[in-house]
């Protein structure tokens, strides 16, 4: 618990930043948002996130199909994850954890046992791991928060006959507070018959986070 008191205590900022950056599209400054605030009765779980408010982007070709955002929108105990980072549940031979002297979230490679190689064979209908593909990593600054974002194109096989290209992960953290507030969802959805990867939309979109807003 010390540790954590000590993460929660890494100094924000009121301003976004996204570690590695990302590349977005011309003009991303001048695109279309959609203001989304989330109150207690828009979470799975509840723990304390009180009102968080983002700005959701999309690209301005798309004006009339503003995203949904993910769903469902989580509030958990940032302790909790902060020790299951991301992996557990994944059957990949990468983990995300949180480096507690810098604060930092970073990736970890380790061997599958034969039961868990066998079972993520079968989850992502493949032949050999080696089809698998390394999970992309960012470290996310929002308003008043700091945490991950995984993109991964590691699809579980019944996902994947939906549709599903590659999927986008996060949990951010809130300064001086025990909750964290996640999410994910589809990347590449169909706008007007065609592809569009929502991917550096969205993470742009995760440095706007500011969590526990007071009820107006």
């Amino acid at each position: 618990m010390k540790k954590l008191l000590l993460l929660m205590a890494i100094p924000f900022f009121s301003s976004g930043e996204i570690t590695p950056k990302v590349t977005t599209p011309d003009k991303f400054s001048a695109l279309p948002f959609y203001q989304k605030t989330l109150h207690r009765y828009d979470y799975l779980a509840d723990t304390g996130c009180g009102i968080v408010s983002l700005k959701l982007f999309y690209p301005a070709e798309h004006n009339k199909h503003p995203p949904s955002g993910p769903s469902p929108w989580l509030c958990l105990y940032a302790v909790d994850v902060i020790s299951n980072g991301y992996g557990p549940g994944q059957v990949l031979p990468e983990r995300i954890y949180l480096d507690k002297k810098t604060g930092r979230w970073k990736k970890k490679k380790y061997a599958l046992s034969r039961e868990s190689t066998q079972r993520s064979l079968e989850v992502y209908g493949i032949k050999s791991l080696s089809e698998l593909q390394p999970l992309d990593l960012y470290n996310i600054r929002s308003v008043n928060a700091r945490g991950y974002a995984i993109v991964n194109r590691n699809i579980p096989l019944e996902e994947k006959k939906k549709g599903m290209k590659k999927k986008l992960s996060f949990c951010l953290i809130q300064n001086q507070s025990y909750s964290a507030f996640c999410g994910s969802r589809s990347m590449v959805d169909l706008v007007d018959s065609k592809e569009v990867d929502f991917t550096p939309y969205m993470l742009k979109s995760l440095e706007t986070v500011e969590m526990g807003l007071p009820e107006k």
